[in-house]
């Protein structure tokens, strides 16, 4: 065989052996690159799930995050399926009444109308995902001109995590635009609670449900700049230190992005005219 035939398939051999190895290089960056992505992928992809000013989870340490329940209803509905209601409410004494929207009960009053006897549940909100409380609850009294129902879970939830008692202490002082507020509730049917952070936009006088009652008057009421979704309603609205200010009512439909809430002495005035307990911030 020639010399310049050997060399030329030596050649070839040797250039076919680089473009190999160079190709296993190549896959080994990207495999690398990849796999360095992965958490920025993975960080990405919770913050797209996670609303805006949203904290997940929410602080252990949070004063009103204890008294905050999932109030659920699930009947029989039309062609046999079930019908399924979620909303929030939060405790506001020992002894296991909760403030939540008149609205939240009427819609899980139609859940459970074929269902006789059946009542909801509130899920006491934790930290511990593995661990779910949940009792029936009565309804006490409601106020439907401020939107506002008074509930009584049927027996008392036992102070978990250090000791705290789970219930919200109500503060009923006047509110100034640009107040810091938080609001921690059960949006969309999550199993945990989302608080979300914001501020006080507005504070000034609005119907809240649509009555068409001439004798009705405006309610007090706050708008806040978080964005709110269905399951929010009957969320606490509450200074960052503790202490309820509103209730959540509905999202402004105008301006999707804010929310109204009706002001927390509406529910003291229903609470002490139920005889139920409450207590005040210090």
């Amino acid at each position: 065989m020639p010399v310049h035939n050997s060399l030329a398939r030596l050649a070839g051999l040797w250039l076919k052996r680089k473009a190999f190895c160079f190709g296993v290089l190549r896959f080994a960056f990207c495999l690398l690159s990849f796999l360095c992505l992965l958490p920025a992928v993975g960080i990405v992809m919770r913050a797209a799930q996670t609303p805006r000013g949203a904290s997940a989870p929410p602080p252990p340490d949070d004063p009103v995050l204890l008294s905050v329940v999932q109030l659920v209803a699930v009947g029989p509905a039309d062609l046999e399926q079930n019908r399924e209601c979620s909303a929030t409410g939060f405790l506001i004494d020992e002894e296991g009444y909760l403030i939540t929207n008149a609205h939240v009960v009427d819609d899980a009053q139609r859940c459970l109308e074929k269902a006789a006897g059946a009542k909801m549940f509130a899920k006491l909100a934790i930290v511990d995902s593995r661990i779910a409380r949940a009792v029936p609850c009565d309804v006490v009294a409601l106020d439907e001109t401020n939107d506002l129902g008074l509930l009584k879970i049927e027996r008392p939830l036992a102070a978990i995590l250090s000791g705290k008692p789970p219930y919200a202490t109500l503060d009923a002082r006047p509110v100034r635009a640009g107040t810091a507020v938080k609001v921690s509730g059960h949006p969309a049917f999550s199993w945990q609670p989302v608080t979300q952070t914001g501020h006080v936009l507005w504070i000034g006088r609005m119907e809240l449900e649509e009555l068409h009652d001439p004798l009705r008057s405006p309610s007090d009421a706050v708008e806040i700049d978080i964005h709110l979704r269905p399951g929010n309603s009957g969320s606490p609205v509450y200074r960052p230190g503790g202490g309820v200010i509103a209730v959540v009512d509905k999202r402004n439909t105008l301006r999707p992005d804010y929310s109204f809430a009706v002001a927390i002495h509406y529910a003291v005035e229903l609470a002490e005219r139920s005889g139920a307990r409450w207590h005040a911030v210090d």
